[in-house]
């Protein structure tokens, strides 16, 4: 499926006086700014300003393609230099400061459209912790790079003449928005349209409502369809869903996102997973008072910072090491911060309770799985007599439930040859069941050929798994199925020719090796029922289906 620079390539051609500007030219010049222009773009304050293309040209001679990401930034840059619809187009007023003693990181430029109009693009958050660090402050505070957003966006109004357009992604959202609505009155009805790509709201205690109000019909808010950073103090405007090509939080790269033709593909939900952080995120903000959310952010950036990391890449490349790092860090914090860490986990816990668990639970397969976690339990606590104290348990309960069974089928008023083969079969399971209970030495016998059966039928069901979902499921999660499936026989096997292997220690192996199962089985379970698309209210009027 193409994303933006497919279509940077596909579009290229064709100038804006034959294809009017559209959101996703939008999204390819909020994407553009990712570059560093510094020493290319004229900065603000200076007059003149230069063509994509040559900014390309310039930008090139010291910078190299190979080796780079697909999705990386640099890209944009060199096929909007190629192609006469973007080469065309002209930049200015260039402001780039990453000012971490002021707390400021904040960039923008201007591009001119061949109408007349300009658009005035600001730069999302990148990788960097101290950027991150700025996009949580706004659930306390205005922040720097706000205000300074709403200065630029007043400075090019008054430098040139002509309709405004407005728009980033990420916290360039944010503060496309918050630049529009603090502006003065004369310059917001300059103003066609603020787009918000993946941007995040505004803290409900700061929010001037009135001011909003008079410009929440020209805001365009464009999400993926995993989003978490774009539903942070949700925008009350509508939300316009896009599919991406990436999975969970890498979804909010717009360089990822789907698009055919001129338009985005869209989706008519978030997804599920999405819906219940959001919910979380949103209990939490509700419960957290602003100096619990500004110790908070304190502590948690600055115990990301304390494995000496720069960025959140470095921090995944640490693996545990890091991440280890941040808990303990975050562990010797204000009790303000524990106390919001409690109460996100909190928020958490209350959104996965939505989710009904009886409902699982009382399915056969809940009843399978409570019953793998049961038998796993004592394998644990029994080890060296479990399978005499199992498999008499079994027997009793299987005794007794014939017994139960051949009395219905006594009084039962049906076919009399029926009836009398019911009865019979009863009797010979009854039968059975008390002659391995009279026989305690067999009894451990009996055991593992039950044990043979519940391990291969667990491999059946793995196999059959992997054959009901060949189209969807991953490579990854074909090749841990057949594993598990594998474990499965091969303990199925042992168990009915080799029973005397299963000492006490294999018995404690096997124990915790069932309740593993069982649970993870159970979770898969309830996962599922969270697949099952529901309207939470964050559907759109845009409601085409994958």
């Amino acid at each position: 499926m193409a994303n933006i620079i497919n279509y940077i390539k596909w579009r290229g051609d064709l100038e804006f006086e034959k294809v009017p500007f559209n959101k996703v030219d939008n999204l390819g010049l909020t994407m553009l700014i990712y570059n560093d222009f510094s020493g290319i773009v004229p900065g603000k304050d200076e007059y003149g300003r230069i063509s994509i293309r040559e900014a390309a040209d310039k930008y090139f001679q010291t910078h190299s393609l190979e080796g780079l990401d697909k999705y990386a930034f640099d890209w944009v840059l060199y096929y909007m230099g190629k192609y006469k619809r973007f080469g065309n187009l002209y930049l200015s007023d260039y402001v780039d400061v990453n000012d971490t003693d002021r707390n400021m990181v904040f960039t923008a430029f201007t591009v001119h459209l061949p109408d007349g109009s300009h658009f005035v693009a600001y730069r999302g958050t990148t990788m960097e912790i101290d950027d991150w660090r700025l996009d949580f402050q706004i659930s306390f505070e205005e922040i720097e790079a706000q205000r300074a957003a709403a200065r630029y966006l007043q400075y090019v109004m008054s430098k040139y003449a002509g309709d405004i357009y407005v728009g980033g992604h990420s916290k360039g959202g944010n503060l496309a928005v918050y630049a529009s609505m603090n502006s003065s009155s004369e310059v917001r009805n300059r103003i066609k349209k603020i787009y918000s790509f993946d941007g995040p709201g505004f803290c409900p205690e700061l929010l001037e409502k009135d001011k909003f109000n008079e410009i929440k019909e020209r805001i365009v808010h464009i999400v993926p369809a995993f989003c978490v950073v774009g539903m942070l103090f949700e925008l009350q405007v509508p939300h316009e869903i896009v599919a991406s090509s990436a999975s969970k939080i890498a979804q909010h790269s717009g360089m990822t996102w789907k698009i055919e033709g001129n338009h985005f593909v869209h989706r008519r939900f978030l997804t599920d997973e999405s819906t219940v952080y959001n919910n979380a995120i949103d209990d939490w903000i509700g419960n957290a008072t602003m100096e619990q959310r500004r110790a908070f952010t304190r502590d948690i950036f600055d115990a990301m910072k304390a494995g000496g990391a720069v960025n959140i890449n470095e921090i995944s490349e640490g693996g545990f090491h890091d991440f280890g790092t941040i808990l303990l860090s975050a562990a010797n914090s204000e009790s303000k911060t524990k106390i919001v860490v409690g109460k996100f986990f909190g928020s958490l816990w209350r959104s996965f309770e939505k989710i009904k668990i009886l409902d699982a639970v009382k399915s056969l397969q809940g009843i399978i799985d409570l019953f793998l976690i049961f038998v796993g339990i004592i394998f644990l606590t029994i080890p060296q007599a479990v399978y005499s104290v199992l498999g008499g348990a079994i027997a009793l309960v299987v005794a007794i439930w014939s017994a139960v069974m051949l009395v219905k089928a006594g009084v039962r008023d049906e076919n009399p040859f029926i009836k009398r083969g019911r009865m019979i079969f009863h009797i010979i399971i009854m039968w059975f069941m008390v002659f391995i209970m009279s026989n305690l030495e067999r009894i451990p016998k009996w055991t593992n050929l039950l044990m043979a059966i519940v391990f291969f039928s667990l491999a059946f069901a793995s196999v059959r798994y992997i054959i009901k979902y060949k189209t969807t499921i991953s490579g990854k999660a074909k090749f841990w199925m057949m594993l598990l499936a594998v474990v499965n026989v091969y303990i199925g096997i042992i168990a009915i020719v080799m029973p005397d292997r299963f000492g006490i220690t294999k018995s404690v192996t096997l124990g915790s090796y069932l309740i593993i199962i069982g649970f993870i089985r159970l979770i898969i379970q309830l996962l599922e029922q969270m697949q099952n698309p529901k309207s939470d209210g964050r559907f759109y009027e845009d409601e085409e289906e994958k």
